[in-house]
Formats: C-alpha cells, structure tokens, sequence
C-alpha cells in the first residue's frame, strides 16, 4: 500500500485540476488568441463591459450597446458561461440553470433598467460588498456604477438594489466630464477618468480605512474624508481614460505616441505606493484602430489575467466588438 500511495495522491492531484489549470488543456494555457465574443455582439457598437468575478464558470455580461435604441448607448444583460474545450469561450446563457454560483447578481438586470435612458450609459462597473471587498462581517449589498451624459456631460452615478432612482456620486463629479470609476479591494482606493484639467487624466481617491474596517455603501460613495489627486505616473498630454484594476495590476486607454495607432490598451503595476512606467500591450492585442475599455475580470483559476476589451477593428460584427484574450501570465 505504501508503494501505491504517491500514485495514488499524483492521481487525485491531476484529476482535480480547477478550470484553467489543467496542464493537459489548452486553457490551462496562456491565452494568447484574441477571441471575437461573436455571441453577444451585434451589427451596433458594443463595448464597455463588466463582467463579475467567477469561479464556477457561470457569470453576467453587461455592456453598452447601440442595439436598442441606435442612437444612444444603453446597457445590455445577460447570463454568461466559460466552456473549455478546444479554446476557452464565453457563451450566452447559465451551464448549469438553477446552480448559478452568483445568484447576488440576479439583480443586475433590475439594475440596469433603473439605469437607462435617452442619452448614452457608459463604464458599467456591477460590485458587491462581499464579493468584491476584503470585507469583514458586512451585510452584502449590489451596487451598479456607470457614467451617463444625461447632463450633457457624463456624470459618475450609482444605482442600489431596494432603492427608487439612481444617485451621483457628487465627490467625484466636476464641471467636466467623469467616469470609469474602479475599485480597490480593500476600498481605500478609486480610480477614474476625468478632463477637468483639459484632456482626459487618470485620476485617485485615496479613502483613509483602517485594516479591519467594513467596506459600506456609504464609505464609498459619499466618504467622511478622501484625498483626489491626478496620478501623474499614468497621465500625460494626451488622452489617458477608462481605468480597470485588478489587484496591482491597472489595464487603461490611451492614445499617447508609440503605439499601434489610434486608442491603444496599456497596462502598469503598482508598488511600493507608485505605479509603473505603462506598457502597451502589443500588436498582438492592439492594432491601427481603436481599443478600448478594458476590463480584468476576477479568475484566479487561470494561469493568465484574463483580458475583455472593444475594438472597431475590421472582422467583427460591426462598429466596436467585444473581444477577448490573456493580458500576461500569471505563473
């Protein structure tokens, strides 16, 4: 019995591969192809995606659209699933109906229509205190945060599950426009894009929070002190918008020189309280037309950070697409 045991437990180890990381799959794999997500886009613009994070492989989609009402962005639904097969894809609908490990999120359609209007609804961010917090003991709320020009310019807003209408989230508003907020995991920090300063800048709220304090609703959108300064380290004279971080990593759009050609993806890390010189992500993800809004979703399953971003490149449906890939290895 002794000499079978360390078969035994290699068996059991290589059998209970959690998706992503089986080494025998290829989406164990990094993720180097860009993937057209060809059923949830459509002929009209799509872009501006979130996407919560997941570990049973059923999840929410959500992402402006052009298709409803063809003049003006409005934000689109639907349940989602990874599949791994021959390559990793993101399909309409739930895998397992009934079992859906984010049944928080099933309000997110109700969301949504508190949200729309006649203007455009950009930077879809769906957050939940407890799944997206280093929270301790809260009671978990669902928050939907996006900017609308319903003004005439855009406006950073939030809609709450249980309450009536959508509400600004004054603090970070301007006379210019706002948008794009993104969050840090332990809630002390936000970030956003603003062109208060002329063009567009990225932009942090440092929150002060103690280790152990809870993350609240009220923390976040209307908090007792808070710093805002532009982060100098990722802006520049040129446009830098649409911020998305994940963890220490910080995914964002910018058309500065020295990229493929117009909006370009770049990325940079944070550490020791500073962020890194931005990379561009390469002709591998960028091309000569525009990409934009960047999201990393939450799947630290895989051995690569997970990338969704839009592009008006040619091949698509139509306008911008939503498309998909791996941003950098993990491990």
């Amino acid at each position: 019995m002794r000499k079978l045991m360390p078969v035994i437990v290699l068996f059991l180890v290589f059998s209970c591969w959690p998706p992503g990381m089986d080494p025998d799959r290829k989406d164990g794999k990094f993720l180097s192809e860009v993937l057209n997500l060809e059923e949830f886009n459509s002929e009209y613009d799509d872009y501006n995606s979130s996407l919560p994070q997941n570990r049973s492989g059923d999840t929410h989609l959500i992402f402006s659209s052009k298709r409803a009402r063809k003049d003006v962005f409005n934000l689109v639904y639907f349940p989602a699933h990874f599949t791994y097969g021959k390559r990793l894809k993101l399909e309409k609908g739930k895998s397992q109906p009934g079992l859906d490990y984010f049944e928080i999120y099933d309000n997110a359609e109700h969301l949504i229509g508190k949200v729309n209007g006649n203007f455009n609804v950009y930077g879809p961010r769906l957050i939940s205190l407890r799944q997206d917090f280093v929270n301790y003991g809260t009671k978990d709320d669902l928050l939907l945060f996006y900017a609308d020009d319903a003004s005439g310019k855009m406006d950073i807003k939030y809609a709450k599950r249980g309450t009536s209408d959508p509400e600004p989230v004054q603090y970070l508003n301007s006379p210019a426009n706002d948008a794009y907020p993104t969050f840090s995991r332990g809630g002390d920090r936000i970030y956003f894009c603003s062109d208060r300063d002329g063009n567009f800048d990225i932009y942090e709220v440092k929150i002060p929070r103690k280790e152990r304090d809870t993350v609240t609703v009220e923390s976040l959108v209307k908090p007792l002190k808070y710093e805002i300064r532009k982060v100098e380290e990722l802006s520049g004279p040129y446009n830098d918008k649409c911020p998305y971080l994940l963890y220490d990593t910080m995914v964002f759009v910018s058309d500065r020189p020295g990229g493929q050609g117009g909006e370009d993806l770049y990325y940079s890390e944070y550490k020791d309280g500073k962020w890194s010189v931005p990379v561009n992500a390469g002709p591998r993800i960028n091309t000569p037309h525009n990409e934009y809004r960047p999201v990393l979703p939450d799947m630290s399953n895989f051995n690569y950070t997970l990338l969704l971003f839009s592009s008006n490149r040619p091949g698509g449906k139509g306008g911008y697409d939503l498309y998909m890939t791996g941003l950098k290895q993990r491990w």
